[in-house]
This record gives C-alpha cells, sequence and structure tokens, in this order.
C-alpha cells in the first residue's frame, strides 16, 4: 500500500484559510471547509475560488443547492468545498471549542487580503446622515458577534498590529461586534482592504466615498448608485 504524500502547507495558504475561516467560511465535524454564499453574491464567491487556484488550494469549483433548512430554506445556495487536508483538521480541532472561536493567534495569520476578506464576509460601512452632525461621519462595522473577552481581543489586536481604533458596541445578549472610533480609522482600514475589494466589482459599496452630508442626501433622494462612489 503506497503511503499518502503529505504536503506542508505555505504560510500564504494557511493565512488565506484562516482567512476564509473567520468569516463566512465552516468546516464540519467530519471535516468539510465550505464557503457558501446567497446566487446574488455569485462574483465573489467566483472570486474566492480562484483565489483558492492561485495558492494551489484544491476545491470543486462553485456549486449550486437548494437549501432545505434554516434561514434559506428553499432557495439556491452557492458554494464551494476544500479537499480534505491535515490543515483542515487542524483548524476544526483548534477553532471549534467548541463553536468557532476567535483569538489572538488565530488573527495573527491575518495580512491585508485576509482583512478584506473577512471585511467582505462579515463588515459594511455606516453613513451617518443625522441632523446633529454638519457632515458625514463613515464608520467601519464588522459582525464579530462575540463574547466580551474575545472582543477585547479582537479589539486589542487592530490596535497594536494595524494601528486602528475600534470600539465595541452590543449586538445582542452577551455578543458584541466592533465599529471604528473616528474617521481616520475608518480611512486607515479602507485604505488596507481598497486593493482588494476593488477586485471585486459588486461589493465597491463597502468602501464608499467621503462625501459631504448634503451630497450624500442629495444622491439618495435622486436614487443615484452611492456604492459606486468609493474612497
Amino acid at each position: 500500500m503506497t503511503k499518502r504524500k503529505f504536503i506542508r502547507l505555505s504560510k500564504e495558504q494557511k493565512s488565506l484559510l484562516i482567512a476564509l475561516l473567520i468569516g463566512d467560511g465552516t468546516i464540519s465535524s467530519n471535516y468539510v471547509f465550505k464557503l457558501s454564499h446567497s446566487t446574488l453574491q455569485r462574483e465573489y464567491l467566483e472570486w474566492k475560488v480562484n483565489l483558492l487556484n492561485t495558492y494551489g488550494i484544491k476545491n470543486n469549483g462553485v456549486k449550486e443547492y437548494i437549501s432545505k433548512c434554516g434561514y434559506n430554506t428553499g432557495k439556491e445556495v452557492l458554494y464551494s468545498q476544500m479537499s480534505l487536508i491535515p490543515t483542515i483538521k487542524a483548524l476544526r480541532r483548534s477553532v471549534y471549542v467548541p463553536k468557532k472561536t476567535i483569538t489572538r493567534k488565530l488573527l495573527e495569520w491575518l495580512n491585508p487580503l485576509g482583512l478584506a476578506i473577512w471585511y467582505m464576509d462579515d463588515g459594511c460601512i455606516n453613513v451617518n446622515t443625522s441632523k446633529q452632525r454638519s457632515s458625514i461621519q463613515h464608520t467601519i462595522k464588522i459582525a464579530t458577534c462575540v463574547d466580551e473577552t474575545t472582543i477585547k481581543t479582537i479589539i486589542s489586536y487592530f490596535d497594536e498590529v494595524w494601528g486602528i481604533h475600534f470600539r465595541p458596541f452590543k449586538e445582542g445578549k452577551g455578543t458584541y461586534s466592533i465599529a471604528s472610533s473616528s474617521e481616520l480609522d475608518c480611512e486607515k482600514f479602507i485604505k488596507i482592504v481598497k486593493p482588494y475589494i476593488e477586485q471585486v466589482p459588486s461589493f465597491l459599496y463597502k468602501i464608499r466615498k467621503d462625501l459631504t452630508k448634503e451630497e450624500f442626501i442629495k444622491l439618495q433622494e435622486s436614487g443615484s448608485e452611492v456604492r459606486d462612489i468609493i474612497f
């Protein structure tokens, strides 16, 4: 019997897998790494699959099925799965304790591409046009939905590694997400992820330009697409 050859993944390959997992990716109990998206996000999933191919990580391309459970019951879902490799097994055992858990060790693997994937999966840009403000204020939000201890870990990571300040905000009972603390922090974050988001045109709305309050409201009233105006 021929012994199966073990291929060690590069640092870049591991970084990509971890970025995909921190966001919308899942690893099942039988070690199947799956990326799932709605049909509206086909371009984004195709971009992810292209990344996997570029980095030499085997996958089954873009497939589709009709969901039979959960929020998407009866809807078409797009997905891609990765081949079973030792790294995926190790990720499952270290990240799911018992549910998906974000640690500082895991975050340290993220590079600019990884941040962009996490943001495109779980983030958005909020534009404050309240009457109390004389101009537009942008806030980057990432729906982490984690406990208080983990949110402190994530905030410290961004502060110490990227020099970007985030603050926590409550999502529900005992769960928190993060929001950028200032316009400058928002701009710093956008500068890092912009080169990758520009590769997915349908996601350009996540990096909208800093308009004045009056200009932004005028665009909204006219029905113009704000998503095409970027930093």
